[in-house]
């Protein structure tokens, strides 16, 4: 685990796309392809703050990138509440990934549906060998001050599904309550988990998880351990008191 605290948000943001694009040429020179997957939440405004910086320093190649979403609101994408929207508003309009290469979660069908067609994308993209997890190259997750990441939520029944790749949550404690997410098992298979927490509210969350005790690793953010992947947070000052 690496963990880096910054002094501002510009700082913060450059050094998480500099992160990003180098995780990006390593796995397309490896892979020939860059699979990453995000979620919503203030997440997103670091990574327009990002590309703000990023784009008119000179050309990046898109065209390796695969853009997936670990979880999603079961909401038109038109709502200020669509992960998928607020991602395309804020960032991909901007840059050239080929569009079939940003896979939405079709959230106009019913719910176990549209956790099904996922799943089924999934496969189709990843091809994992049989019994085995697909392998993102990299999860960008947020972290609510109750521990919760992705639509993944405390003490909730979907913390333990191991057979799913993709999972419907009917009653998230956080509105709106019908969502979709990845299942811990597909988040652990990545080779790179990305944390990012800024602001004072996040503070005494991030000070739980990153000094583990028997309460925090119950924690669906506590249970986020990559199998055979790397964690590294970015942190503002803010969310790094105590530590």
């Amino acid at each position: 685990m690496q963990v880096d605290i910054y002094d501002d948000h510009q700082i913060l943001s450059r050094a998480l796309m500099n992160y990003i694009n180098r995780l990006a040429e390593l796995s397309a020179n490896k892979r020939g392809k860059f699979c990453i997957a995000l979620s919503g939440g203030s997440l997103m405004d670091v990574m327009a703050a990002a590309l703000d910086q990023e784009l008119p320093n000179g050309p990046v190649d898109w065209s390796p990138w695969h853009v997936f979403w670990a979880d999603e609101r079961l909401i038109q994408w038109q709502s200020p509440e669509s992960i998928y929207g607020t991602a395309m508003r804020q960032c991909f309009y901007r840059v050239p990934i080929p569009e079939h290469q940003i896979y939405a979660m079709n959230t106009s069908q019913p719910l176990v549906k549209a956790a099904r067609l996922y799943a089924s994308l999934l496969k189709m993209v990843f091809k994992p060998p049989k019994d085995q997890y697909p392998r993102f190259d990299l999860i960008l997750l947020g972290i609510g001050p109750d521990g919760h990441t992705a639509s993944l939520f405390p003490n909730h029944p979907v913390l333990d599904e191991v057979r799913e790749w993709v999972s419907p949550v009917w009653n998230a404690p956080k509105p709106p309550p019908k969502r979709i997410t990845l299942t811990l098992p597909v988040i652990n298979s990545a080779r790179h988990i990305a944390w990012v927490a800024t602001g004072p509210n996040k503070a005494e969350i991030v000070h739980r998880i990153l000094n583990p005790s028997p309460i925090s690793k119950a924690l669906p953010a506590g249970r986020v351990k990559p199998s055979k992947g790397k964690t590294h947070w970015f942190i503002d000052q803010d969310a790094a008191v105590g530590i």
